[in-house]
């Protein structure tokens, strides 16, 4: 039985994307993520490859956008995208 670390294929998985600054891209279907991932990591068994994406996508490293045809488009996120949240707090007396 054949057994991944998973973990560890997710760094070298975005380290590459990072590398490639794939956020660039824009929303992409999975396949072209999974074609990127076989390239990467050399697993073949679709099983594999899902177990690593579905750890991505855990780890909030794509935006999700559902398409017309009940089918999703994901974005890598850009980590070096600053995170800004705008509260807005509103005090009468």
């Amino acid at each position: 039985m054949i057994t991944i670390d998973v973990d560890a294929e997710v760094a070298k998985v975005t380290a590459y994307l990072n590398k490639k600054q794939a956020w660039g891209y824009g929303f992409i279907r999975y396949s072209i993520y999974r074609k990127m991932i076989v390239h990467i990591t050399g697993y073949t068994k679709l099983y594999f490859i899902r177990k690593i994406f579905l750890k991505m996508i855990e780890l909030n490293l794509f935006i999700k956008q559902k398409t017309t045809k009940r089918s999703y488009m994901y974005k890598y996120r850009n980590p070096n995208k600053v995170k800004v949240e705008n509260k807005c707090i509103t005090i009468s007396f």
